[in-house]
């Protein structure tokens, strides 16, 4: 997991930056075919022009937006997940960080799904959509490995539960997304948990410490 960097931002930096949260934003909200060079540019406080002067056409934006949205999720993983040492407890709050239960995350699942719609119709945006998948294919690759390394997963075939796993996480978020009147942010999180116990735990009726109270923080 790579760690965020703590270098301070030029002010060109800050701009760029600015204009990225501006246009994720309006993104997540409207949807990208909604979203003009003008709105973002009303959005930051700038003209136009700045606006293309980082980012030449709107495409740019696009990619550039799931980029960020990418490493939104990525640093909030980062946080969450590295002072816990049990792979129990990492894989259980990464279905908790996945959930679109606020704002933020409600907001990465939509830039999400309309980066996957527009990839579907524009191969050129094909390759970008596989590699930042296959990082988050990754990162679960090595919690699986992690909890089978320390006698806590069951010793099944890593790529298929990987692949299981990634696939009902995005067929339940998609109805979450979508307002299923059948599965909810709460539910989605509960048929997550019990499968991943009933697949993966060699003791299924294991609780994280900040549901019981003890202290298994990364030493």
């Amino acid at each position: 997991m790579s760690v965020p960097s703590t270098s301070k931002p030029t002010r060109e930096e800050q701009r760029r930056h600015a204009i990225l949260r501006a246009t994720w934003r309006l993104i997540s909200e409207r949807g990208y075919h909604n979203v003009r060079v003008s709105d973002i540019a009303h959005e930051v406080g700038t003209s136009t022009g700045t606006v293309h002067y980082y980012f030449p056409g709107k495409d740019d934006v696009l990619d550039q937006a799931l980029t960020i949205s990418f490493e939104q999720a990525f640093a909030r993983q980062h946080d969450a997940l590295l002072p816990l040492d049990d792979a129990r407890d990492r894989l259980i709050r990464l279905i908790e960080l996945q959930v679109p239960d606020s704002p933020e995350v409600h907001g990465e699942w939509s830039v999400w799904l309309q980066f996957w719609n527009e990839s579907v119709l524009r191969p050129e945006l094909r390759d970008r959509n596989h590699e930042t998948y296959e990082q988050w294919r990754d990162l679960v690759r090595r919690i699986t490995l992690r909890g089978q390394r320390q006698g806590v997963f069951k010793q099944i075939n890593t790529e298929e539960f990987v692949a299981h796993f990634t696939a009902l996480l995005d067929r339940l978020a998609i109805q979450v997304m979508a307002d299923s009147p059948v599965v909810s942010a709460a539910s989605m999180r509960a048929l997550l948990l019990a499968w991943v116990r009933r697949e993966l735990f060699v003791s299924p009726g294991y609780e994280p410490p900040w549901r019981t109270g003890r202290n298994r923080r990364r030493r």
